[in-house]
């Protein structure tokens, strides 16, 4: 019976003594907690901000470069776009003349210098002895007739433009019109033809190559009479001025014609 008080005071005591602990036990204050709550996330906000800060400023270091890599690709490709497209029109300028002037067509020289003289048409241009450019070759573009080659070096020719006063081509009026007549350069930019007298040239008829002299193909354009001078009582020949049909001041590719 004494064992079994001893147990049942036991008891008691330890409930006793848990009912002690759990009334006076220590909790925080809901307005401590709510603060601290706050603080917390303001904390965690923070910290993202940081975070997210940083790795866009290294997402837009990277994308820097990246714009930066494909800004110098962009521009090679570019030059690449060019030079095909030039070397695809050059095709086409040689195509167009051996269909349409003279199947003997050398190849395409690059224009590199330019007589500054106003009272001189010539040419530089950068293929040579080496290239098989010779002495007399015709020179041409689509729109007609440039001129001859008159100096070759190993890397380099010279080309005398139709509108150089030591240059002269035989000439006839397009289209079977008849006429023989001789075309002499005159300064800056235009050619002085005589024909005979009985030829009816008019203004803005065209002129092309004859055979005159055997160094141009025949019917390339040469270009187009402007004015026609009157006939003095004792005149034998009929004189006009011509627009030449090639402009060698802006051309920049020729084409070298194998010679007749």
């Amino acid at each position: 019976m004494t064992e079994v008080r001893r147990l049942l005071l036991v008891s008691l005591g330890l409930l006793f003594l848990s009912m002690v602990t759990t009334r006076f036990q220590v909790v925080a204050p809901s307005a401590l907690r709510a603060g601290t709550a706050s603080i917390t996330r303001a904390s965690v906000v923070v910290a993202d901000n940081i975070r997210r800060a940083y790795v866009t400023l290294l997402d837009e270091r990277d994308l820097s470069r990246e714009v930066g890599r494909l800004g110098r690709q962009n521009d090679v490709l570019r030059q690449q776009n060019e030079l095909l497209r030039r070397e695809v029109s050059r095709l086409k300028q040689v195509m167009n003349i051996t269909t349409t002037q003279a199947p003997n067509a050398l190849g395409i020289a690059q224009v590199i210098a330019v007589d500054p003289s106003p009272l001189l048409a010539r040419l530089d241009l950068n293929m040579g002895s080496r290239d098989g450019v010779r002495l007399r070759m015709p020179v041409t573009v689509p729109a007609g007739l440039v001129g001859q080659i008159t100096d070759v070096s190993e890397h380099s020719s010279t080309v005398v433009a139709l509108v150089d006063p030591e240059s002269s081509v035989g000439v006839t009026l397009q289209g079977n019109k008849g006429g023989r007549g001789l075309a002499r350069g005159i300064p800056p930019d235009r050619l002085r033809a005589e024909f005979s007298r009985s030829v009816p040239i008019k203004v803005g008829d065209v002129l092309v190559t004859n055979s005159l002299g055997g160094v141009f193909p025949v019917g390339v354009r040469v270009g187009t009479v402007e004015k026609v001078l009157p006939l003095g009582p004792n005149d034998i020949s009929r004189t006009v001025i011509v627009k030449p049909s090639v402009d060698v001041g802006v051309i920049e590719d020729v084409t070298l014609l194998e010679g007749l």
